[in-house]
């Protein structure tokens, strides 16, 4: 009986164990990203990506999953993430005082 148990069992999904190493690349800027060794354009590329991700999907893994493959060092991935929960805040905020406001005006 436990043959057939196993064959409805759902196979986990595994990754490719490697070593994620965050580089300090200059520890005296007050700055993120030229702490993590990331250009100023690269980090514009990154927040561009962020946003496009955060208006393309509706859920938080797959904006994780679009802006992780584009990223290409460990640093990049620990900055999009940064910048990821960021615009969640920002777009978070902004939405309650949308909707402050809007109930304070209605007319119900």
């Amino acid at each position: 009986m436990n043959w057939f148990g196993n064959m409805f069992k759902k196979k986990k999904k595994t990754y490719k164990q490697s070593e994620y190493k965050l580089l300090i690349i200059d520890d005296t800027s007050d700055l993120i990203h030229v702490i993590l060794g990331i250009s100023e354009e690269r980090a514009e590329e990154l927040l561009n990506a962020c946003l496009k991700a955060y208006d393309s999907h509706t859920q938080l893994h797959l904006c994780l999953e679009d802006i992780v493959n584009q990223c290409k060092h460990t640093n990049e991935v620990v900055m999009s993430t940064m910048m990821m929960q960021k615009i969640i805040d920002r777009k978070n905020s902004l939405n309650g005082l949308i909707n402050a406001l809007k109930n304070m005006f209605s007319n119900d």
